[in-house]
């Protein structure tokens, strides 16, 4: 009786140990072996396009239009020509003209229209150069968008205009282009800068005239 009876107790505790809420040894070690013959979650196939490259890319520096309404006068500015803020209300646009290497100075393009005898403003501009032997101030003609253009080529030590005069710069040059609108106005191209810095520009400045179209 006493051996049945603790017969009986083993195989219920055989039973409540199968029947437990936490996994065996035998049951984890499987488990465990499950989960590493699985591996890890793979991310799922991406199926849009990669981003597009957000640095921020530079701005184009090729030829663009430079409009000037108040004139009635377009043109192309060549490559690497930087158009700034003029210091006076009289000019309607400046550019900035790169220098070489070996001057002080960057090239600086004034436009504007004006009235009065051009006479006057050609004296007034050939006053700020002092010019040194053998160089007097040249002139040309050429035609710009079907008008007949002067150009005065001026080379010598500039002291800048006379309303704000400056430290007199040897080794200067001024081209400057008069198109005459009429007996009594005329839209002027003031070109100044150290001469080296304005002939490695000529050809460029001479195709900026060309490209000029008046619509007035």
């Amino acid at each position: 009786m006493i051996r049945y009876v603790l017969l009986l107790g083993c195989a219920m505790w055989v039973l409540a140990s199968g029947c437990g809420s936490e996994p065996g040894a035998v049951e984890q070690a499987s488990h465990q072996k499950l989960l590493k013959d699985s591996g890890p979650d793979e991310p799922p196939p991406q199926s849009e396009p990669p981003l597009e490259d957000e640095t921020e890319k530079p701005e184009s520096t090729g030829p663009k239009t430079l409009v000037l309404e108040q004139s009635g006068v377009t043109f192309v500015v060549p490559e690497g020509w930087m158009q700034v803020k003029p210091q006076n209300n009289v000019v309607e646009a400046e550019l900035e003209i790169p220098r070489v290497d070996e001057d002080q100075y960057d090239g600086t393009l004034k436009m504007m229209s004006s009235g009065g005898p051009t006479e006057k403003a050609i004296a007034r501009r050939t006053s700020e150069f002092t010019f040194e032997d053998g160089e007097q101030p040249a002139q040309e003609t050429i035609q710009i968008s079907g008008l007949e253009a002067t150009v005065v080529d001026l080379r010598g030590s500039w002291s800048g205009p006379s309303h704000s005069p400056i430290k007199a710069r040897p080794g200067y040059r001024m081209m400057l282009v008069i198109v005459p609108f009429s007996k009594e106005s005329a839209f002027y191209i003031n070109l100044t800068g150290p001469r080296a810095t304005i002939a490695a520009h000529e050809d460029e400045f001479r195709e900026f005239l060309k490209s000029a179209k008046i619509s007035r």
